[in-house]
């Protein structure tokens, strides 16, 4: 049997693009896609990214400016 690594959300690339690379994009994406927790209404996981350093909360309505890859 062969032995896998675990590469998560960059396991599409496959062996493209150098491993540092894949390495520094999951790190950017992981964070991009955690649950965050709204500034307005405290609620956990209703937080979107709408574009680039644009976020949303889906419950309150609440809009505002943030980092690219993460709310705050």
């Amino acid at each position: 049997m062969a032995k896998y690594k675990v590469v998560g959300i960059a396991g599409r690339y496959g062996a493209r693009y150098g491993a540092t690379l894949r390495k520094t994009w999951k790190e950017v994406m992981e964070k991009r896609y955690q649950d965050y927790q709204c500034p307005s209404c405290k609620t956990v996981g209703s937080v979107e990214r709408l574009a680039s350093g644009i976020w949303y909360c889906k419950k309150c309505g609440n809009k505002w400016a943030g980092f690219a890859y993460t709310p705050y």
